[in-house]
């Protein structure tokens, strides 16, 4: 069955249609930049992880940090056609924080306009994961700007992270660790995705790339210590015409912005698209777009129209505005085919 065409957006010079067939096989993402844990993460069982509650105390949250790279990347902005559909967080404005990362929630559509995060991948301590994930609701905004767990049982959607759990669980000691880990299960930071979209190990086995494995492909090609720092920022892209599910409108494509330093110390800004709209056409009740499973680089502009999003400086520090990287475009677009790892335009 051929897929319907992919729009970019009204920067594009066009509407096109891309069949990717991914032919990498990758371990699991997790593993690549791992630094060592302590003895005392190694020794936490899964019934110590049963009685895990997020620290109530939300007073402490740092939130995101937009200096940890060493120049400023701020949250993104809320354009005029979107500010009214954020949730305000008293005291804080739109922005809920947590340890690592922070979350500027949609309250019509009850999930995150973006989750932005901060990952030191050669950090001290990293918490490993162990046993059954755990998911909360936030007490600082109302239920009912959040999508919870009736979502999610009984079908193929996962309580997918949005800033992933590998990414924002490190610290200076266990216990910072520790509370950034738990942190990632608020509902907040999720969203529903199908479990192959989600699970890495099922990916794998399909031949198929996720957010990790380009996340943790950008870390390692930093060959400095110092550079091995990356902001993150996730979210769905909101489209009217999102079939429904259970009453929760289903996104069927994320987004990805890595920022990072490279090897010369040159801010530099990556953006991607990844659909699962091939993954979720067989949820029940509604017909769905079927197409094929999809990674594109975009440029950071391009997510900006798609996303209504205001990302800033952000856009000078893509390397896909400069012309000499138009070559590996999509013939009549402004995106390029993440058929393997090597194909990123880093």
């Amino acid at each position: 069955m051929t897929p319907p065409p992919v729009n970019f957006g009204s920067s594009t010079s066009g509407t096109f249609t891309l069949r990717l067939q991914i032919t990498v096989s990758l371990g699991a993402p997790t593993q690549a930049t791992q630094p060592e844990v302590s003895a005392r993460e190694s020794t936490l069982g899964e019934s110590f992880l049963e009685k895990i509650e997020p620290d109530q105390d939300f007073d402490n949250r740092p939130g995101y940090d937009p200096d940890f790279l060493g120049f400023s990347v701020p949250l993104p902005k809320l354009t005029a056609d979107i500010k009214q559909l954020a949730v305000k967080v008293p005291g804080s404005g739109h922005e809920l924080k947590y340890f690592h990362y922070s979350v500027i929630m949609n309250g019509r559509r009850r999930l995150a306009f973006v989750s932005a995060g901060n990952l030191d991948a050669k950090a001290k301590v990293v918490h490993e994961r162990e046993g059954a994930d755990k998911w909360f609701m936030d007490p600082r905004i109302s239920e009912d700007f959040q999508a919870g767990e009736e979502i999610y049982s009984s079908n193929p959607l996962d309580r997918g992270h949005l800033v992933r759990r590998a990414d924002a669980a490190w610290g200076k000691t266990a216990e910072e660790a520790r509370l950034a880990n738990d942190d990632t299960f608020h509902f907040t930071n999720c969203s529903p995705q199908h479990e192959v979209f989600n699970q890495s190990s099922k990916a794998t086995k399909k031949k198929l790339i996720l957010w990790g494995n380009i996340e943790n492909h950008i870390a390692k090609e930093a060959t400095h210590v110092e550079l091995k720092k990356v902001s993150i920022f996730n979210g769905p892209v909101f489209r009217q015409n999102d079939r429904k599910h259970r009453g929760l409108q289903i996104p069927r494509e994320y987004w990805k912005i890595v920022v990072f330093r490279n090897d010369q110390s040159e801010p530099r800004a990556l953006a991607f698209v990844l659909s699962q709209a091939a993954l979720i056409k067989t949820l029940p009740t509604e017909d769905f777009m079927v197409g094929p499973y999809e990674v594109y680089q975009v440029k950071v502009r391009e997510l900006e129209a798609k996303t209504k999003l205001d990302f800033g400086e952000l856009r000078d520090f893509d390397p896909l505005e400069d012309s000499t990287n138009e070559a590996f475009f999509e013939a009549a677009t402004e995106a390029l085919v993440v058929g393997d790892l090597r194909s990123i335009v880093l």
